[in-house]
């Protein structure tokens, strides 16, 4: 039997390896991280019509999620309720209904069975069609666009999942009107990784940084990026914040407001538009936000397997396929009222740096992968990683919500993604897993107006 309690210890500052490539602990995960938290599902903006679907999955499950008539949103579970055959194969689209390919039940935008073929003649019209629609993910909700959904009846509403996190996600989500937008397909890049790795990498990892990029660093960035240098020589620790201690959610970020387009050959025209419309952001948000974090490198975690960067943005989901791959979707991501001429520069500068081929990506893609192979031998399975730079330094900062430790590079953040891991699995039901958003969100949204 697995010890869960003894993958991950001193508060997340230790790993086990066996948590990277057993296939018990990655069933595990599938019951009681992927099959109890919130998942995204799409952006509200990619299915703007009724009969509009879009298909993605929750943990290995295969979802497919409409808009309704009345504009609501339902989820289901792509697979027909007769033999088990996957129901719809496209990406997205519109449609009225969704027929089976098997034996050509099908059924409505509502997920109710609409059609049996041969009902009279075979079933002898004694089917309860009542009984065979399409089964409804437990819970749908959306917080400013993103819609997310929840296998787990007993799991809290959505609000109460992000928690304080809500007060930072309106600097991508609700800075400007309109909103977010997400540009182009998904694109969608297979990698031999453990699902957990590319979310520590992202989450708190600024260590790695000036390291493993230092060659596309050199390519494309054209502004001080809070005080990093290829090659890791010096960092400058007063220029951003590790912030957690947020039911698992977390946020890395620089705070001089526009080193979020420093890697971007030429950003002129996009540093124009951020000091244009900056005195909007804070009549919005107030000065905190608006000055400090606004137009800033942030790296946004939702726990377990959401990641979004503003500046550099992409927007990104990494769907579990085995303890040992995973499919990453990404898209880049904008604000609904940039012109068209910066959402373009956008898309084309994540294409060059966190695209199936970018600059950056590939970096990460490689070492992910070699972490991954390099836990699933016998003898190294049984060894530990750690996560414990900087250990003890962390504590309140006036005016923020969270658990906050000094600059980005800290290892602060990765320690509670692994510590919200091990209470998950550890606990039987929702009930068991402690909720907790550390320093009161009233405070900073008091001192954030006031300032």
């Amino acid at each position: 039997m697995t010890d869960y309690a003894g993958l991950v210890s001193a508060a997340g500052a230790m790993q086990r390896r066996q948590m990277y490539a057993d296939p018990a602990v990655y069933e595990q995960e599938l019951e009681r991280i992927f099959g109890r938290c919130w998942l995204f599902l799409v952006h509200e903006s990619q299915i703007p019509q009724p009969g509009d679907f879009f298909r993605t999955f929750m943990g290995e499950d295969d979802v497919l999620v409409v808009r309704q008539k009345d504009r609501s949103i339902k989820a289901f579970l792509n697979t027909c309720t007769h033999r088990g055959n996957r129901l719809c194969r496209a990406d997205r689209g519109n449609a009225k209904a969704f027929a089976c390919n098997y034996h050509g039940w099908a059924f409505g935008a509502d997920g109710a069975l609409v059609n049996v073929p041969l009902e009279k003649d075979a079933y002898f019209s004694e089917i309860d069609k009542s009984r065979f629609g399409l089964v409804e993910v437990e819970q749908v909700a959306s917080y400013k666009g993103l819609v997310f959904g929840c296998f787990d009846r007993g799991a809290p509403s959505l609000a109460d999942y992000l928690g304080d996190m809500k007060w930072y996600l309106d600097v991508w989500l609700d800075a400007l009107p309109g909103g977010s937008v997400l540009l182009g397909e998904a694109q969608k890049v297979e990698i031999p990784t453990n699902w957990k790795l590319p979310v520590e990498n992202v989450c708190g990892d600024g260590y790695h940084l000036g390291w493993a990029h230092a060659g596309a660093m050199k390519a494309v960035q054209s502004m001080d990026f809070s005080g990093f240098t290829v090659g890791n020589a010096s960092v400058d620790l007063e220029g951003g914040l590790s912030i957690a201690g947020l039911n698992g959610h977390s946020l890395l970020a620089t705070l001089d407001g526009v080193s979020g387009y420093s890697f971007y050959p030429d950003n002129g025209d996009i540093m124009r538009w951020l000091e244009a419309n900056r005195p909007t952001v804070i009549e919005r948000l107030g000065r905190v936000r608006g000055e400090k974090f606004w137009g800033s490198q942030l790296n946004f975690t939702i726990f377990p397997n959401l990641q979004f960067l503003p500046g550099l943005n992409w927007f990104r989901v990494y769907h579990p396929k085995g303890p040992g791959r995973i499919e990453q979707w990404t898209w880049a991501m904008a604000e609904q009222a940039m012109p068209e001429a910066i959402k373009q520069r956008i898309l084309d500068n994540q294409l060059l740096t966190f695209g199936p081929a970018g600059l950056f990506d590939n970096d990460d893609g490689d070492n992910l992968a070699a972490c991954t192979e390099q836990s699933r031998g016998w003898r190294t399975r049984q060894m530990d990683v750690y996560t414990n730079m900087a250990q003890g330094h962390s504590g309140r900062r006036p005016g923020l919500p969270g658990d906050i430790a000094v600059g980005v590079v800290s290892e602060h953040n990765q320690r509670y993604f692994y510590r919200r891991w091990q209470e998950h699995m550890a606990a039987a039901d929702w009930r068991a897993v402690p909720q907790y958003n550390l320093n009161s969100l009233h405070a900073a949204e008091g001192l954030a107006h006031a300032g």
